[in-house]
């Protein structure tokens, strides 16, 4: 059940995101984000790259391959180095110029979104399969840190035009328990969280004010917990 909850939390999330980009007028597309120094086209195309299953998908894994979970997939330290950052932004800009030769990003996100959800579909997302630099993966963890790309990514957007989110409950629910597991255990009952904050906080979209680090004391030191 966990499996398909994870395919149509992508799908609803990436309908959502379409629905916001198709009223923008092509001018708002140059403008900048809160993921410097990205303009929102580039941050499009970087979704979009995000949840494309390329070639041909994935192959199967080597039997008995440790498993990454949703999870591990966030716990690889390169993630927070400069190299590793400079060169998502550097991929991501010359990816944009490629696309804009012939279509828009918004356009772009639509086709690539539209066939990935749709080759997923047909696929068993029980299936262990390799991620390159990742390892071995349930194809469903793998959809649910892709859920995590589009609604985190689709906050950036909403912040960036100044909209209301429109991230899904189902998406929040898939998400939920990848942030519970990165921190280590569940978040203290006073907070008041409920999972858009989660998801805010979580991701580095929102800052923990000093009330809330009184509240989580040592756990404070772990947000955020991705980016």
């Amino acid at each position: 059940m966990f499996d398909h909850d994870a395919l149509i939390a992508l799908a609803e999330e990436s309908r959502a995101l379409s629905a916001a980009l198709r009223e923008l007028e092509p001018q708002d597309l140059r403008l900048p984000t809160n993921c410097p120094p990205w303009d929102l086209q580039e941050l499009v195309v970087h979704i979009a790259a995000s949840i494309s299953l390329g070639d041909g998908g994935f192959p199967d894994a080597v039997p008995h391959a440790p498993l990454v979970s949703a999870a591990d997939y966030y716990r690889r330290p390169e993630r927070d180095t400069q190299v590793y950052r400079q060169s998502n932004v550097d991929r991501t800009q010359e990816l944009t110029r490629r696309v804009l030769v012939s279509t828009s990003a918004a356009r772009w996100f639509d086709e690539v979104s539209h066939d990935s959800i749709t080759e997923l579909s047909r696929e068993d997302l029980g299936r262990i399969v390799l991620i390159p630099g990742r390892g071995a993966m349930r194809l469903a963890d793998w959809v649910v840190t892709r859920v995590v790309s589009v609604a985190a990514h689709g906050l950036d957007v909403a912040l960036t035009l100044k909209l209301t989110p429109w991230t899904s409950p189902s998406a929040l629910h898939v998400m939920r328990p990848v942030f519970t597991a990165l921190l280590g255990t569940e978040i203290p009952a006073a907070l008041n969280w409920d999972d858009q904050a989660f998801l805010a906080v979580a991701t580095g979209r929102r800052a923990l004010t000093g009330d809330e680090r009184t509240l989580l004391g040592p756990q404070a030191e772990h947000f955020p917990l991705l980016s």
